[in-house]
């Protein structure tokens, strides 16, 4: 069996820390109650030092695995002690170690004297590398300059508060390069914002005839609320043929079936203002 560099050292750190908790375990458990200070103190100490490892093997498993897409592992023992990392179950080994740091850093003189107590400080111990890494693929100019392009919703009446959530949300995803994410994002919002102006102007009651064919409280189908957004006037033919569009273009990456969707910022920059100027459309 061929194993990836990463996939070798993650199996064998998983290993390792499920010996360590076992060990842990049975250090803790099995020793006899400590008589005096020296000997509690001398309990305390290996039982630091093994959850020290632990700790600081769990750790380098999730700094190994956040930029993977796949990891093959065959051996079950170790899949499961995977799932429970990511799952974020309990270790005593690792429980153990983190209320000893808080109680050590509590009584710390300044940071120097602190050591590591979660995942965010096991990172923070590389910051200068994982600073460099990012700023290797991330322009900062750019993500603003993105953002900018967009700019916000321009209207004369008051937008929702969960429109703009999603539509500052949208923002975000298309600034860092999420261009799948920034079209599905497209679709949610032209949903929400013309289920809103339906809602609003009392489609969805039943006594309204226009929609007696459509049971619209069972089906929440973007391709209808577009329809009747047009039946009712609430947008012109030709924002009825672009809302279709945008709604097409989200498909296109949410139904890819078996290929990867290629894509470009300028393609889906368009559809994401086609769709900002269909919701400035509904509230203007």
């Amino acid at each position: 069996m061929n194993l990836s560099p990463h996939e070798s050292s993650i199996l064998q750190k998983a290993r390792r820390l499920d010996q360590l908790e076992k060990n842990f375990l049975k250090f803790t458990y099995e020793t006899s109650t400590p008589n005096t200070p020296e000997d509690f103190k001398e309990f305390l100490l290996h039982a630091f030092k093994i959850a020290y490892e632990a700790f600081t093997l769990k750790n380098e498993i999730f700094k190994e695995v956040h930029d993977l897409p796949e990891l093959k592992i065959h051996d079950n023992n170790v899949l499961k002690l995977l799932d429970r990392i990511r799952n974020g179950d309990l270790f005593y080994s690792i429980s153990f170690y983190e209320s000893q740091a808080q109680k050590i850093n509590a009584n710390a003189n300044g940071e120097t004297e602190e050591i590591p107590e979660s995942i965010e400080d096991c990172f923070m111990l590389d910051f200068d590398s994982l600073f460099e890494d990012f700023h290797s693929w991330f322009y900062l100019i750019g993500y603003y300059c993105d953002k900018a392009r967009i700019g916000p919703i321009i209207s004369s009446s008051k937008v929702p508060d969960h429109i703009l959530v999603y539509f500052n949300e949208l923002k975000e995803t298309y600034a860092f390069g999420q261009y799948r994410s920034s079209l599905a994002m497209c679709r949610s919002l032209l949903e929400m914002a013309i289920y809103n102006k339906l809602k609003t102007r009392g489609v969805f009651n039943k006594k309204n005839s226009k929609i007696a064919q459509i049971d619209i409280a069972k089906e929440d189908n973007l391709y209808k609320y577009i329809n009747l957004a047009k039946q009712f006037g609430l947008i012109t033919s030709a924002n009825h043929e672009i809302a279709h569009k945008i709604r097409m273009a989200a498909n296109f990456v949410l139904h890819p079936k078996d290929a990867e969707n290629k894509l470009d910022s300028t393609g889906v920059l368009k559809t994401l203002l086609d769709t900002i100027k269909i919701i400035e459309s509904l509230y203007r």
